[in-house]
Order: structure tokens, then C-alpha cells, then sequence
């Protein structure tokens, strides 16, 4: 009887550890199979979240923070009273931007130009994948400018509900391989008042931006913005800036040449006082330097050294 006990619980022994060893190779083909079915999105299409003076179609990582600081030089023509600092004007812009989740980023900045106030808020509606599912990334972008001062022919309106603008884009971009990626960014611009010496209050705008990778830290930019309905010339340029992106850890340094003076979207694509070339008064040299910094892996890296 002791002997058929255990017979029976052998058999059902080795039946129960066959079906778990069996159930086992099912789950670890079902992950193999859905590993093999993740859709890894593609990367670093553009390194920050600007072009150069342009929004990119990049959003950071959820927890990232990043302090930019941005300059601007240039000359005035016929200057006779002399320059400072190997250039007669300058302009700084100071800005804070943080990401809420991998897809949404937040930014706030200030310009001493021409004192404008300014925010925009990203949301990266789809993201291409490697596997080529999704060819393109759709970033869509909501900005705001509030004008503090007068500048370049503008008149500060006495109403503080006037002197906000606002720029809304939808920026198409492809990373084409690891070294070339484009985008295309359709904008309508909304000025909060007519002071502004152009002609009308809104306006559409169709933004070129480039990246060519040079080394693993050094890639080659440029951007071109066109501004619809606009006198060239009178009313203002177009946007062009061509420039260097440098990577050194976690500081983005980006050197320019652009025809813009101002960092503020609204500004630039509206504004550009002068049209691109070598002349004096209508080169302006720019120098960005973007610092990040990681709140989640220094998260993870603080729980690990308790563990």
C-alpha cells in the first residue's frame, strides 16, 4: 500500500514539475515574444529643446531640469565712439525648463533686449520608433510673450492685456540616420496689439530646421523661418541662423550666427530687424550654454547605495 502512496506521489510529482517547467518555457517565450514587439523610440533626433534660437521637436526625460544662458553680440555701422568688449551691443537671456513626464516640458525665460517675458509649454504627441513604425515625431508647442519695454519701433501699449503675444506649433521632424535629421514647424503667431509696425495682428509662419552630426559631441545646425503676409524689409526678415551644438557631459555650449537679437520666439519670428549677412550692424554672434541636470537618476542612485 506504502508502495502505490508512493508511486502515485511520484507521478503526479514529476507531472506537476513538468507542467511548471513547461509553463515556465511558456512565459519565457510569451516575454521573448513580446520583447521582441516593444517599439524602441528613437533618440536625440535634436539634442536640446531649441534648434538654435527656434523650438526643437525634443522633450527631456521625465525629472530633467535645464539652466540655459544665452548671449548675443553685435555691431552698430559707422560706430565712432568706440566698442566694448569687441562689440558695441549685447543681449542675455536667462531660462528654467523642466520636464513633468518624458513627453511634456515646461520653460520660463527672461531677455534683457528688449525685456520681454516669455513661457512655453511642449507635449510630444508621437514619437518615431527605430523599427521604422512610426516614421516622424509631432511635437506640439504652446508659447507666450509678454512685452515689459519698448524696442526696435515698438511702442508698449498702456493696457498690460495687450502686451501678450502667442505662438502655437506643430513641429514634424524624422531622424534619418544617426548623423542627419530634419524638421518642418507650421506656426501661427497671434501679436497682442497693433503697435507693433506690422501690418496685421496674426500671422503663419513655416520653420526649417536642420541637425548634421560632425563627431559624437559636434554637430552642425541651421534654421529658417518664413513669415507669411509680411512686407521683407520694411516690416522686417526672416528668420536664418546657422551654428555649432558642442556636448561636453551634461553642458550643451551652441555658437551661432544669426540676423536675430532677441531670444523670444514671438520676437524673432517677427522681428528680425535685419537680413542675413556679413555687413556691420547685421551679423549677431550667439553664444548658449544649456546645463542638466538628472533629479531621477540621482534618485535611483541614492535608493541603490541604501539597498
Amino acid at each position: 500500500m506504502k508502495n502505490k502512496k508512493s508511486k502515485i506521489v511520484f507521478i503526479l510529482g514529476f507531472f506537476v514539475g513538468l507542467a511548471s517547467m513547461k509553463g515556465q518555457d511558456i512565459l519565457d517565450l510569451l516575454d521573448k515574444e513580446l520583447s521582441n514587439e516593444k517599439k524602441y523610440f528613437t533618440q536625440a533626433t535634436f539634442k536640446a529643446n531649441r534648434v538654435l534660437l527656434g523650438q526643437s521637436v525634443e522633450t527631456r526625460k521625465k525629472g530633467v531640469m535645464e539652466f540655459t544662458f544665452g548671449t548675443r553680440y553685435w555691431n552698430i555701422p559707422n560706430n565712432t565712439t568706440g566698442q566694448s568688449f569687441g562689440a558695441d551691443r549685447f543681449s542675455a537671456h536667462f531660462g528654467v525648463r523642466y520636464s513633468f513626464s518624458d513627453r511634456f516640458t515646461f520653460g520660463v525665460g527672461a531677455t534683457t533686449l528688449d525685456g520681454i517675458l516669455n513661457g512655453f509649454a511642449k507635449y510630444r504627441l508621437v514619437r518615431q520608433t527605430d523599427d521604422g513604425s512610426t516614421p516622424l515625431g509631432i511635437t506640439l508647442v504652446q508659447g507666450t510673450s509678454y512685452f515689459t519695454r519698448d524696442f526696435i519701433g515698438f511702442q508698449l501699449p498702456s493696457d498690460s492685456a495687450d502686451r501678450l503675444s502667442w505662438v502655437t506649433q506643430a513641429i514634424f521632424a524624422r531622424k534619418f540616420d544617426r548623423n542627419l535629421s530634419f524638421q518642418i514647424a507650421p506656426t501661427y503667431i497671434h501679436l497682442g496689439n497693433e503697435n507693433i509696425p506690422l501690418n496685421n495682428t496674426d500671422y503663419f509662419s513655416l520653420g526649417f530646421g536642420g541637425r548634421y552630426k560632425l563627431s559624437n559631441h559636434v554637430s552642425l545646425v541651421s534654421e529658417y523661418y518664413y513669415l507669411f503676409g509680411r512686407e521683407e524689409g520694411p516690416e522686417g526678415f526672416n528668420l536664418f541662423s546657422l551654428g555649432v551644438n558642442w556636448e561636453i557631459s551634461d553642458l550643451i555650449l551652441q555658437f551661432s550666427l544669426t540676423n536675430a537679437k532677441s531670444f523670444d520666439d514671438i520676437s524673432n519670428y517677427t522681428l528680425a530687424p535685419n537680413n542675413f549677412n556679413f555687413n556691420a550692424g547685421r551679423l549677431h554672434i550667439g553664444v548658449n550654454a544649456t546645463y542638466v541636470l538628472h533629479f531621477n537618476q540621482k534618485k535611483r542612485s541614492i535608493k541603490s547605495v541604501k539597498e
